[in-house]
């Protein structure tokens, strides 16, 4: 009996598929750019938040507030009972009116306030200084640091003792305000509806 080993071989071999080089390089190509499609909008979107962190800082708007404050300057001598160059200095940060109210009252000698009429001295006035409702305006508007040209009062003389029964002698203070010279309506809401500011920037008083 013959034997057909070869053939019969042949016919039940399983043949091995030839290996397909065009299809697998297609599909590593196609990997590769995926990979490198991901890798450049990764960078790219980096990139912009980057930019975005480091360039769209936000804008910070800086206020400076505006100050209105002021001071009294005088000089007083005790001994004589003489107060002189009365003046108010404008400490605030913008253009401002001054207003000065005098207050007076009697004191002993330990300068506490003691009962007994007292009325104001007898002073004139400087100049550009008009007196309303128990004020005493200054009408020209006053610059940062500065005072007034001329003062409220160069002397006055106080009564270093009175002779009544109440006795003891005479003290004044000085109280002084501030207001912004501009806009008009800061004045008028301050100290009245009747004050207005005229086009060369003086203050008008009421009655002045």
């Amino acid at each position: 009996m013959k034997m057909y080993r070869g053939r019969y071989e042949g016919k039940h071999r399983k043949a091995t598929a030839a290996p397909v080089h065009g299809k697998t390089l297609r599909t590593g190509r196609l990997t590769t750019m995926v990979i490198a499609t991901v890798l450049l909008l990764a960078l790219a979107i980096g990139g912009t938040l980057a930019w975005l962190s480091t360039k769209d800082s936000p804008i910070q708007n800086k206020f400076l507030p505006t100050k209105v404050t002021c001071e009294v300057t005088e000089r007083f001598d005790g001994s004589r009972g003489v107060k002189s160059n009365v003046n108010v200095k404008n400490t605030g940060t913008i253009n401002a009116f001054i207003r000065v109210k005098l207050v007076t009252y009697r004191t002993n000698d330990q300068g506490q306030h003691i009962g007994g009429t007292a009325s104001l001295p007898t002073f004139t006035l400087g100049a550009n200084w008009v007196s309303y409702d128990g004020y005493y305006y200054y009408t020209l508007p006053v610059a940062p640091g500065e005072r007034p040209k001329t003062n409220l009062t160069d002397s006055m003389t106080l009564v270093g003792s009175y002779l009544d029964t109440d006795g003891g002698k005479q003290a004044v203070d000085v109280m002084a305000e501030a207001i912004q010279s501009v806009p008009e309506d800061a004045v008028k809401a301050a100290w009245g509806a009747g004050f207005s500011i005229g086009a060369d920037g003086s203050l008008s008083v009421p009655g002045n």
